[in-house]
C-alpha cells in the first residue's frame, strides 16, 4: 500500500485479547491496516521475532513534583522534557501525570499551567490527574469546570497532613457525591495519618531505617481503604486506590468488588518485586517510598491480584527524588519518599511476569496499555488496531540485560532494580507513527506530545 508512512512488518502483534503474526501499516499517525502479508511504505522496520505492542500508558508519574510546601519543599529531579522521555525509552507512549496543587492555589489554574508545560516539553502524549489538597468546600464547586477541562480524574490524599496535602472525610463525601453526577473518578492515597503520626511520635527515638516500614504498616492502609470503600458504596461513586501494597487491602477490595462497589486498584513494579528487608541495607534509605515495601508475603498476594485481575493495572508511581536528595536526610523519619521508574515498567513486568509463566503476553497488555486507557477514558489508545494512533513499541521478549542505573535515561544516580538481569527490552519507541526511541537512543523532539482530554465510560466500571 504505497499511501503508507511506516510499516512494521512479520511481528507478532499483542493485544490484550488475542496476538498474531502480522503487519502494520500507518499513515498519518494512526493505524491504517492490519495485514498477514508484508507492507510497503517509504519506511519500513522488519519486526520478525520481536512483538510489537501498544504503547504503554502510565497512569501514575509524577514529573516536577514538589513535596511540601514553600521553601522547604523537595522538588523531583526530572520536569515535563526529561521525565517523559526517559518513560518513552521504555515503552510508555502516553502519561497521566498528578497534578497536586498547592493549598493556596485555585486548581484550575494550577492544571492550566501544568498542562503548558507539558506541552512545551513533553515528546509523548500525556494527560492530568487533578490533585486537590484543599478541603474548602468551594473546591467542590470547582470539580465541574475540571471534568470540563477533559480531566475527569482526581488525586485525593487522607495523609500527609504535614504538608497540607490530606483532605478530610467530610469533604471527600461532598466531592464523591459531586463527582458521581460527572462521571469522575476519585484517585485516593490510602493510609490512615493518624495511625502513622502516632507511631513515628512513638519510635522517633529509633535509628533503624526499617522504622520507615512500621511506622507505616499495612493496616493503616486496610483502614483507610476500608473506609474509603465505604464511602463510595454509599456514594455510588468511582473509586480507584493508587498504589496498593498489602494483601489486607487487596482483600477489603476484593470484598468490596464482590459487593458491586465500583473500585478499581493498581500497583507498582517495586511492591511486586521486593519486601522491606531491604531497608536493612546499607543503602535502604534510597529505596523510600510512600507507602512503603511491606513485609514478605505481601509480594506474592499482589501477584495474584494480577493473575485474579482484582488489581487491573499496573503503574510506576514514578517520582524521581534522587541520591543526591536522599543524600541530604537519610534518617528514616526524614528521608525524602519516592522513587523514578516509569522508564523500567515494561520490561520488569514482561520479566517477572510473562518471561516466569506468571501470565501471558496478553495479560501483559491488558494491565500496561488496554486496561489503563480504557478505565481512565483515554481515547485510540492502548491498542493496535486500525484506526487507532500509531503508539507501538517493538520489544525483543529474549534480550537479556543486567539493570545499571548509569545506563538508563532517568536520572536519580541509582535505581532499586540495580543488577537484577530481566528478560525483554524495547528496541524502538513509536509515537502517533513518529519512531522517537531508536534502540535507546531518544530521537523525539521535546514538545511534539499532545494534550489528551478524557471522558470517563461509566458502564466500564459496572
Amino acid at each position: 500500500m504505497s499511501e503508507l508512512d511506516l510499516a512494521i512488518n512479520n511481528g507478532r502483534v499483542v493485544n490484550a485479547h488475542r496476538s498474531g503474526i502480522m503487519s502494520v501499516g500507518i499513515k498519518n499517525g494512526r493505524i491504517l491496516t492490519l495485514s498477514k502479508d508484508p507492507l510497503q511504505a517509504p519506511s519500513v522496520i522488519d519486526a520478525a521475532g520481536l512483538w510489537v505492542l501498544p504503547g504503554v500508558v502510565d497512569t501514575h508519574v509524577h514529573f516536577a513534583l514538589k513535596q511540601g510546601q514553600g521553601d522547604d519543599a523537595t522538588q523531583t529531579e526530572d520536569d515535563y522534557e526529561s521525565g517523559p522521555a526517559a518513560a518513552a525509552v521504555g515503552g510508555v507512549t502516553t502519561f497521566v501525570d498528578y497534578a497536586v496543587s498547592p493549598r493556596r492555589r485555585n486548581p484550575v489554574d494550577f492544571l492550566k499551567e501544568r498542562i503548558a508545560m507539558a506541552d512545551a516539553g513533553s515528546c509523548i502524549d500525556y494527560s492530568f490527574h487533578a490533585g486537590i489538597t484543599n478541603p474548602d468546600p468551594s473546591v467542590v464547586l470547582m470539580l465541574k469546570q475540571i471534568v470540563e477541562l477533559g480531566i475527569p480524574s482526581f488525586k485525593f490524599f487522607v495523609t500527609y497532613r504535614k504538608w497540607e496535602f490530606a483532605v478530610d472525610m467530610g469533604f471527600l463525601w461532598d466531592a464523591f457525591n459531586e463527582l458521581r453526577g460527572l462521571n469522575g473518578v476519585a484517585c485516593v492515597h490510602s493510609e490512615d495519618d493518624e495511625l502513622i503520626e502516632y507511631l513515628r511520635k512513638k519510635h522517633e527515638s529509633e535509628d533503624d531505617m526499617i522504622y520507615f516500614s512500621r511506622t507505616r504498616p499495612d493496616i493503616s492502609e486496610e483502614i483507610s481503604v476500608n473506609d474509603l470503600v465505604i464511602l463510595a458504596r454509599e456514594a455510588q461513586s468511582m473509586l480507584h486506590i493508587v498504589h496498593l501494597t498489602s494483601e489486607k487491602g487487596l482483600n477489603v477490595i476484593r470484598r468490596a468488588q464482590s459487593e458491586g462497589v465500583r473500585v478499581r486498584t493498581e500497583t507498582c513494579p517495586h511492591y511486586l518485586a521486593f519486601t522491606d528487608d531491604v531497608y536493612n541495607s546499607p543503602e535502604g534509605y534510597l529505596f523510600t517510598m510512600t507507602p512503603p515495601l511491606r513485609p514478605a508475603g505481601n509480594s506474592e498476594a499482589l501477584w495474584k491480584g494480577l493473575v485474579d485481575q482484582s488489581i487491573g493495572i499496573v503503574a510506576s508511581d514514578h517520582n524521581a527524588l534522587g541520591k543526591k536528595i536522599k543524600d541530604r536526610k537519610k534518617h528514616w523519619l526524614d528521608v525524602a519518599p519516592g522513587l523514578g521508574g516509569s522508564e523500567m515498567v515494561l520490561t520488569y513486568l514482561h520479566s517477572e511476569g510473562v518471561a516466569k509463566g506468571r501470565f501471558s503476553a496478553e495479560r501483559l497488555v491488558e494491565l500496561l496499555s488496554y486496561s489503563p486507557a480504557n478505565q481512565f477514558g483515554i481515547p485510540n489508545k492502548g491498542a493496535v488496531e486500525v484506526g487507532y494512533d500509531a503508539d507501538l513499541v517493538i520489544f525483543d521478549p529474549q534480550e537479556r540485560r543486567t539493570v545499571h542505573h548509569e545506563q538508563l535515561a532517568m536520572p536519580g544516580g541509582f535505581s532499586i532494580f540495580e543488577g537484577m538481569e530481566l528478560q525483554g527490552w524495547p528496541t524502538h519507541t513509536i509515537s502517533r507513527g513518529e519512531v522517537i526511541v531508536d534502540k535507546g537512543k531518544i530521537i523525539g523532539k521535546p514538545g511534539r506530545g499532545k494534550f489528551i482530554p478524557r471522558q470517563i465510560n461509566p458502564d466500564v466500571w459496572a
